[in-house]
C-alpha cells in the first residue's frame, strides 16, 4: 500500500496493489529508529515563534533555547481490527510519508547542570497554534533540576499557523515570522505518533544530527501532552511505546486522539467499509494503558473530571500507572499579566488575559490553586521511579453525587468548593469559591471570541469570602498561616510537593495578613520547614532497615 497525500488539504488517496495489500496481514510495532536529518535555523532568518509564556530569559538559571528543523519519513498505521481495534493491534496504512517539523531545545547552558532528564512535550494545537502547556506551569522546576526540555510541532494545524506567517489574532495583529517556516510539512497528523519516536531515539542518540551537544548524556526521555495532544499520549504510549521511552504523563486528557485523519470513522456518516475508513477505540480501550512497563501517570483538573465522571473515564491504579484528579485546579495553564493585544490597538491600555474573562482568574500556573505545585511533585516522582523503582503515591478522588437527573456531578461543600482530591493549600484553606469553568466578557470584540471565549472556559472563577466569613474561618493571622502549613506538610509528607514550592506557599500566606492583626507565626512556621526532611530521613533509614532501595 503506498499513502500519497496533498499538503495542502492533508487529504489521502490510496494507491492499492496486491502484492503492498497489508490489511489484515500479520500484526507489526511501528519502526521508530528511522534516521533523521537535523538543520539549524538560518541566522538571518525572521523571528521564531516560540510556544510558551514563560521565556527562557525569566529562568532563575542559565538556559539556552534553540530552534532546529527535522526531516524524516514516517509510516501511518491503523487499527488492525475493525470490528474490534486494539490499542496493541495496529499496522501500516501508508509508508514513507516525508515531513519536515520543528522543535525547539531548552537547555542549560552549562552540561555540569544538566540532570540527564529530557522531557518532549507534543506542543498543543488547540488555538490553532503551537502552545506550550506543559512547559509553562513547570518551567521554574525543568529549570531548578536542570532538565532538558524539547517542544514539538506535531500537527498540521500549526504547520498551517507557521506557513502564515505566525499572527495569533489576524488581522488585528500582523505576522510575526515571515518566512522562517517555509518547507515545514506535516501532511497527515497520523505520521506525527512515528515522527516523534524518530526525534526521541535521535535525542539518545551518538549521532551527529542530534541537537542535543555530546557533553549533554541523555539518561531518560519522559513524554508529555495536554488536553488535545495528551490525548496524543494516550494514543502514542498505548500503540507506539518502544525502549527509547521512560515515561508518560498525560495531562488533562481522558480519551485516545484518532490513529490518523486519513479517513473518517468507521461507522460514521459517508464513510466507506474498512480498509477505507479509520476504526475507532472504545470503552476502556480509549483509555491510556496502565501495563506498560514504565512510570505512566494521568492527571486531570477539576475543570476535566466533570467530563471524566460522565463518560465514565476514571482508571485504577496499577504497578507503574497512577491515575490522579486535583481539586480546585483548572485546565488552563497559562500564566497571568500576560499581554494578549498592546496597548493602542484595541484601545489606550494592553489587553491581558484575564481581563477577558467575566470573573477573577484561577490558572493552574499562577493559582490561586496552584496545580503547577502538584505537577512539579509528580515530575519528581516519575523521576524517582524510573531511576530507582519507587513506586509514586496513590491520589484521592473528587466526590461525586448526581443531579435532579440522576447524573453524576462533583460533591461540593458549604462554600461550593469540591470535595475530595488531592487538595493544593489554596483549596484546602480556602479564602474564596474556585469553581472550574469562566465566561467571556461582554466587551471582547466578535474577533477575538472564539479563542478568548475557549480561555475563559477552561480557567477558573474565583469568588473571594466576604469579610464576616474569613474571620469565622481564620480569627487569626496566625491561625491562618498554620492551617496552611499544615496542608503544606501533609501534601509533602505524601510526595504531592516539593519543598521549594511548599515553601514559596508558606512565605506568601506569611505575607497575606489574612486573618486577624496577629502577623506573626510564632514556631510554627519555622518546624514546618524541618519537618518534612526529617520524615522523609525516616522513612529512609525504614527502608534500609527492610532493604530497599531509597533516592539518593
Amino acid at each position: 500500500m503506498k499513502l500519497l497525500i496533498a499538503s495542502s488539504s492533508a487529504l489521502a488517496l490510496l494507491v492499492i496493489t496486491p502484492l503492498a495489500l497489508l490489511i489484515g496481514s500479520t500484526r507489526v510495532s511501528a519502526d521508530p529508529y528511522a534516521p533523521v536529518t537535523v538543520d539549524p535555523v538560518a541566522e538571518d532568518a525572521p523571528p521564531i515563534f516560540s510556544p510558551g509564556i514563560r521565556l527562557v530569559a525569566d529562568l532563575e538559571q542559565d538556559y539556552v533555547e534553540e530552534e532546529f528543523f527535522v526531516s524524516g519519513a514516517a509510516t501511518v498505521y491503523t487499527y488492525s481490527d475493525p470490528d474490534d481495534p486494539k490499542p496493541d493491534g495496529i499496522e501500516p496504512l501508508g509508508e514513507d510519508v516525508p515531513y519536515t517539523t520543528r522543535i525547539i531545545v531548552r537547555r542549560p547552558a552549562d552540561p555540569h547542570a544538566f540532570s540527564g532528564t529530557v522531557i518532549i512535550e507534543w506542543w498543543n494545537s488547540t488555538a490553532g497554534f503551537d502552545t506550550a502547556p506543559v512547559w509553562d506551569p513547570s518551567a521554574e522546576f525543568f529549570a531548578r533540576e536542570g532538565w532538558i526540555y524539547v517542544g514539538v510541532t506535531n500537527s498540521n494545524t500549526s504547520i498551517g499557523h507557521l506557513l502564515a506567517g505566525c499572527s495569533i489574532f489576524p488581522p488585528i495583529i500582523p505576522e510575526t515570522c515571515g518566512d522562517r517556516y517555509e518547507g515545514l510539512s506535516i501532511p497527515e497528523n497520523g505520521a506525527a505518533y512515528e515522527m516523534v519516536s524518530q526525534i526521541a531515539n535521535l535525542l539518545k542518540s551518538s549521532s551527529s544530527e542530534n541537537p542535543i551537544p555530546s557533553d549533554y548524556s541523555v539518561k531518560r526521555i519522559f513524554h508529555a501532552g495536554q488536553s488535545q495532544q495528551g490525548g496524543s499520549m494516550i494514543t502514542y504510549a498505548s500503540s507506539f511505546h518502544f525502549p527509547i521511552n521512560d515515561g508518560y504523563f498525560v495531562q488533562a486528557a481522558s480519551s485516545a486522539r484518532s490513529i490518523n485523519s486519513v479517513f473518517p470513522a468507521c461507522g460514521s456518516e459517508g464513510a466507506d467499509p474498512y480498509p477505507g475508513c479509520t476504526p475507532r477505540l472504545e470503552g476502556d480501550d480509549r483509555r491510556v494503558r496502565t501495563d506498560l512497563p514504565v512510570p505512566v501517570y494521568r492527571a486531570l483538573t477539576e475543570t476535566d473530571v466533570s467530563g471524566a465522571i460522565r463518560s465514565d473515564a476514571r482508571q485504577e491504579d496499577t504497578h507503574d500507572f497512577r491515575y490522579y484528579e486535583v481539586a480546585g485546579v483548572t485546565h488552563m495553564t497559562v500564566h497571568v499579566g500576560v499581554e494578549l493585544i498592546p496597548a493602542g490597538i484595541l484601545g489606550p491600555d494592553p489587553l491581558l488575559l484575564e481581563d477577558a474573562c467575566m470573573n477573577p482568574f484561577n490558572t493552574l500556573a499562577d493559582g490561586p490553586v496552584f496545580g503547577s505545585h502538584i505537577y512539579n511533585a509528580m515530575w519528581q516522582n516519575m523521576v524517582w521511579q524510573s531511576r530507582w523503582g519507587v513506586r509514586p503515591p496513590h491520589g484521592e478522588l473528587i466526590e461525586t453525587t448526581v443531579d435532579e437527573n440522576g447524573d453524576p456531578i462533583i460533591a461540593r461543600d458549604a462554600f461550593d468548593n469540591a470535595i475530595g482530591g488531592i487538595r493544593p493549600a489554596g483549596i484546602a484553606v480556602p479564602v474564596a469559591t474556585y469553581l472550574p469553568n469562566n465566561e467571556l466578557a461582554d466587551s471582547i470584540p466578535d474577533p477575538l471570541r472564539p479563542l478568548l471565549g475557549l480561555a475563559c472556559r477552561l480557567g477558573g472563577s474565583v469568588f473571594p469570602f466576604d469579610e464576616e466569613t474569613i474571620d469565622e474561618l481564620y480569627p487569626t493571622h496566625r491561625r491562618y498561616v498554620k492551617k496552611v502549613t499544615a496542608q503544606t506538610v501533609r501534601l509533602q509528607f505524601h510526595r504531592f510537593m516539593l519543598w521549594e514550592d511548599a515553601h514559596a506557599v508558606r512565605e506568601e500566606a506569611d505575607a497575606s495578613g489574612i486573618g486577624g492583626d496577629d502577623p506573626a507565626c510564632g514556631r510554627g512556621h519555622e518546624v514546618a520547614l524541618i519537618l518534612p526532611p526529617l520524615v522523609f530521613l525516616g522513612r529512609r533509614r525504614r527502608r534500609a532497615r527492610a532493604g530497599d532501595a531509597v533516592p539518593s
